[in-house]
């Protein structure tokens, strides 16, 4: 049963075409043909205007006289319905035509199409009167005559309304291939087949906006700068409706550039629409629907002060287009036939009425006219210890698995794990019902695999500046430096092993109230070359950006001297350190077993310079207390060369033996930690 809405409709197609044909034209006979065929469904005309329409002697051919005849009753029909109340459907085009600023007529057209597409009664119209008497093009063509026929226009006036630059196909609602076929966007269906009134908004029928974020404003401070910066540009562009506001925000997997995007859009009380992650089918879309969806979006969204775009991974569009591989001039490999154009991304981005949000993961791989066309990049970094406990708190809250504050303190501390990582190790142990422990396991393996996994930072023996022997006063040099609140300078620390030069750094840091980020030589380390100067400029600069004491252990392996050096990267891997270390505007510590083995120059950059020591005799007698709450047994504290950590080392071995309790038993431990060093200590200046 027909509703009076589609009566309507296919009672005005039908008259159009009937009072716009010839009774010679094929098309006029299987018109009457088609009508006939669906008398019972159609119900046209009472009384005696059924007999013009059903005319027994179409059968034996279509007259002028006939033709005529036909097109006044569906005209008359049509005065019938004429006034038929807007279906679903078409309330919902007119909205969208409200928003788009596309015509009357644009709308004609495109509720023919879609209708065309969604309703089988139509589609079986068209295909019938028009695709049989012209089979060698598609009912809907450039070329055809269904859509002039079927809508009382001319075909000039169809063209026109069809050409590149006309709002139906700039907008990317309709399509015109190279042989002249009509398309329209897959995702209009959704207006027929979206359940709910027809006052619901219809950008949200056509795009999925973003789900609320797991994460807040807050879990974002070690970028505060910037997000901050972010914010106040995208409220500018909405209030001012500027176009080409396009920022880009790029870093490692799971870093949380896409939950950035909806804090911001959040923090603002716009909506987000995501673009171009699946197709219609909830498949995987090609590189052309993506952005298919994308100018359709930005065509749709460009009056809309309410909304911003994101474009997730926009790396997609890296493939097929320019001179070579990528979109934007990556020399990787020949450009494909198919290849996109990059003056066409360029005016995309220049033009774009909607503010848009890009993310990939590596913005090395964009070029420099792209990057010129981004009035903001944002770098998502890992987040400090300080962010991530906070985030993993959430999520151990929010998945039920009971934890304390040093629990998630612990987790950011042994794991540089991303927010996405946190989440999906602790959603696992909440499957399989396990606690805190599950969660550890959970992020170990992860973070194995991606290299966030980092043995615990800071000493495993208890700090005690009473075991600090240096060529200086530590104390002093941590008070005046904390009295004078002074942040730029660079500190040295060498000496054997155990002797405390890390300890020393975190205990600095805390006066300072500085956080510590240690990269480890392994952290810097590569095997491309340039890699290992491109990984220490990215240390300093996120050091920089997030307000931290950033530490170097194991500096030797990167401030080895020149004088001996082998290849050519071994000399500007130093030459990169030394530029660093001299515009850097926050505290930098290197740490290092084998001072002598630096770099000349290298040591001279160095604004403090310590050297730690052996523990002298005194101090070993303490240490030997502190430990063991013993008093220290004849011998001990004559021992050459011992450290803080070899006293941690001892205690735990007694532990495991049982020997806590026997002082000459530990004095033998400490003498094999002594006779095991392949050095020998030697006189300093400054004691304690």
């Amino acid at each position: 049963m027909l509703t009076a809405c589609e009566r309507r409709l296919i009672t005005f197609y039908l008259a159009n075409a009937a009072s716009r044909l010839h009774h010679q034209d094929r098309e006029a006979s299987e018109l009457a043909d088609w009508i006939a065929d669906r008398d019972n469904r159609l119900a046209f005309g009472t009384g005696r205007q059924r007999p013009c329409l059903h005319h027994p002697d179409l059968e034996e051919g279509m007259s002028k006289g006939k033709l005529v005849c036909l097109g006044a009753a569906l005209r008359e029909e049509y005065a019938k319905v004429r006034r038929a109340r807007p279906d679903r459907t078409a309330r919902r085009l007119r909205a969208l035509g409200e928003t788009t600023g596309l015509s009357r007529t644009d709308l004609d057209v495109l509720e023919l199409l879609l209708r065309y597409r969604t309703q089988p009664i139509i589609e079986s119209m068209v295909d019938d009167i028009f695709g049989r008497a012209a089979r060698s093009i598609t009912p809907f063509n450039l070329k055809g005559r269904a859509l002039p026929a079927l809508l009382g226009m001319s075909a000039y006036a169809i063209h026109g309304r069809l050409r590149d630059d006309a709002p139906l196909v700039r907008s990317g609602l309709v399509s015109v291939d190279s042989d002249g076929d009509l398309n329209v966007v897959d995702r209009l269906n959704r207006l027929v087949t979206t359940p709910g009134g027809a006052c619901l908004d219809v950008h949200r029928l056509l795009f999925r906006a973003a789900s609320p974020s797991d994460l807040g404003w807050s879990d974002f401070d070690h970028v505060a700068r910037d997000r901050d910066h972010v914010v106040d540009v995208l409220r500018g562009a909405l209030g001012t409706g500027a176009t080409g506001v396009n920022v880009l925000l790029y870093g490692s997997p799971g870093t949380g550039k896409t939950e950035l995007c909806k804090v911001l859009a959040e923090r603002l009380g716009v909506t987000l629409y995501s673009v171009g992650e699946s197709d219609e089918e909830g498949g995987e879309p090609l590189r052309g629907e993506r952005l298919q969806e994308l100018r359709l979006a930005q065509r749709l969204l460009g009056g809309d002060r309410r909304s911003i775009l994101l474009f997730d991974e926009m790396d997609d569009l890296l493939s097929g287009a320019g001179p070579d591989l990528s979109l934007f001039g990556l020399s990787l490999a020949p450009r494909p036939q198919n290849g996109g154009s990059k003056v066409f991304m360029h005016r995309l981005l220049e033009q774009a009425p909607v503010p848009t949000l890009w993310t990939m993961n590596d913005a090395r791989h964009l070029s420099p006219p792209i990057l010129r066309r981004m009035m903001f990049a944002l770098e998502l970094r890992r987040p400090t210890p300080q962010v991530r406990a906070r985030i993993w708190m959430r999520q151990l809250e929010r998945h039920g698995i009971e934890a304390q504050t040093c629990d998630a303190l612990s987790l950011a501390r042994e794991f540089e794990a991303t927010p996405g990582v946190a989440a999906g190790a602790t959603a696992a142990a909440a499957l399989s019902g396990g606690g805190i422990a599950s969660v550890r396991h959970g992020v170990r393996s992860l973070s194995r695999v991606l290299g966030g996994e980092k043995p615990p930072q800071g000493p495993s023996y208890r700090f005690d500046l009473a075991l600090i022997r240096s060529d200086s006063d530590p104390v002093a040099l941590a008070d005046q430096l904390e009295r004078s609140g002074e942040r730029h300078f660079s500190l040295c620390l060498q000496g054997p092993p155990g002797t405390g030069k890390s300890a020393f750094v975190r205990y600095l840091a805390e006066r300072l109230g500085l956080e510590v980020m240690q990269k480890r030589t392994s952290d810097l380390l590569s095997m491309w070359i340039g890699g290992t100067e491109r990984h220490i400029a990215e240390a300093f600069a996120e050091a920089r950006d997030t307000g931290v004491f950033l530490v170097f252990d194991e500096a030797d392996s990167l401030l080895g001297d020149r004088r001996l050096a082998e290849q050519s990267w071994e000399v500007s891997q130093v030459n990169e350190m030394l530029t660093w270390m001299e515009s850097h505007p926050l505290p930098f510590a290197c740490t290092t077993n084998f001072g002598r083995h630096l770099d000349p120059a290298t040591l001279r950059r160095f604004v403090f310079k310590l050297t730690l020591d052996y523990l002298a005799p005194a101090q070993v007698a303490t240490a030997f207390r502190s430990y063991f709450d013993l008093p220290p047994p004849v011998g001990v504290v004559d021992l050459p060369s011992l450290t803080p950590g070899d006293f941690a080392v001892v205690r735990r071995q007694a532990e495991i033996l049982g020997r806590l309790r026997e002082p000459e038993a530990l004095a033998a431990m400490l003498r094999a930690e002594c006779d095991a060093k392949p050095d020998r200590p030697r006189a300093i200046g400054f004691r304690p």
